[in-house]
């Protein structure tokens, strides 16, 4: 009898210390407004998971919340994390309007060329403490797309030809860029511009190869016009209540996976599947694909300079901002 005693003890001491450590291991909750199947998720926030799930061992457990389960309006992400709704999110800072003033870089027309670029740039630059508006987060990472292109219904010859059309934009850069070609921007979300674009309100949009496909809009324009007309930067915020409540061990598997290593994923994820899908719509053949000339860029070029010149007159500690990414971006490309 006491050697039955002695061994329901020894169970019920054993399942007692296999609770305490399943009530020890931190729940990380890890929001985006996307679905899962979308490149941000799949190709680049899911691996940072499963990387730090695997170096952190038993210290966190991390679980998705995607399509919006923690919050359904893409403008409402940053609020989400800051406030502890969401630990983690996906956020796109041409969302919050104000909130991170210098990221309006990023979406300077001509200036980056490739997504790897404007993600390792952007890195770099939170590193050197020239990107702000982080209050109440912690920054786990940055990425970005490629640059946009214009996706439109009635096609175009020339930037020129925008004149008078409505343009889907994603923030007050884009839409300052279109105005000087002419343009009427629209501010939209993805899915209010596939409404626009469906029923003839707007003509156009400015959107990457990547969103094209998961936001199913390449079925509602005609025409691709290649000029780089600025990216889409994202980050990836924690809570920094929740931030400052991890283990040492985790805080390390949390930027080992992030930091440079989620800049260099994230933009070789967007450049891969950015050549794929343009692979697959010059094969289907439905949607002409435009690409200006050297001398038609190099005019558009230089008729984007007063965009530039405008945002870094607008933009606190805009021209040291400026100057920091061209000195890197010239360091990227092996430029003197």
């Amino acid at each position: 009898m006491r050697r039955l005693k002695a061994l329901l003890g020894a169970i019920a001491f054993g399942a007692g210390l296999a609770a305490s450590a399943a009530m020890a291991q931190d729940l990380i909750k890890v929001g985006a407004f996307v679905p899962e199947k979308s490149v941000g998720v799949s190709r680049v926030i899911k691996p940072w998971m499963e990387a730090v799930a695997d170096e952190a061992g038993d210290d966190v457990r991390l679980q998705g919340f995607w399509g919006g389960t923690l919050g359904k309006s893409p403008f409402k992400q940053f609020e989400l994390v800051q406030n502890g709704v969401a630990d983690v999110t996906w956020v796109l800072p041409g969302y919050t309007a104000g909130q991170f003033p210098e990221m309006g870089l990023f979406e300077l027309p001509f200036l980056f060329e490739t997504a790897e670029e404007a993600s390792v740039i952007g890195w770099k630059l939170h590193e050197m403490g020239l990107l702000t508006g982080f209050d109440g987060v912690h920054v786990v990472g940055f990425f970005s797309t490629e640059p946009n292109a214009i996706f439109l219904k009635s096609k175009i010859s020339s930037l020129d030809d925008l004149k008078n059309k409505k343009i889907r934009s994603v923030g007050g850069i884009h839409a300052s860029w279109l105005e000087a070609f002419g343009a009427a921007p629209q501010t939209l979300s993805s899915a209010e511009m596939n409404e626009g674009l469906n029923r003839g309100t707007i003509d156009g949009a400015i959107q990457g190869w990547t969103g094209m496909r998961t936001f199913k809009t390449m079925p509602l324009v005609d025409q691709s016009y290649a000029v780089p007309t600025g990216t889409i930067p994202f980050l990836l915020l924690m809570n920094k209540a929740k931030w400052d409540s991890l283990s040492d061990n985790a805080k390390a598997a949390v930027m080992e996976h992030g930091g440079m290593a989620m800049a260099r994923a994230g933009g070789d994820a967007y450049t891969e599947l950015g050549s794929s899908i343009r692979d697959d719509v010059k094969t289907e053949g439905r949607i002409e694909m435009v690409e200006p000339s050297k001398e038609q860029l190099a005019d558009y070029a230089a008729r984007t300079q007063a965009v530039h010149e405008a945002w870094i007159a607008e933009t606190p500690n805009g021209q040291a901002v400026y100057d920091a990414a061209v000195k890197l971006l010239k360091e990227m490309r092996g430029e003197s």
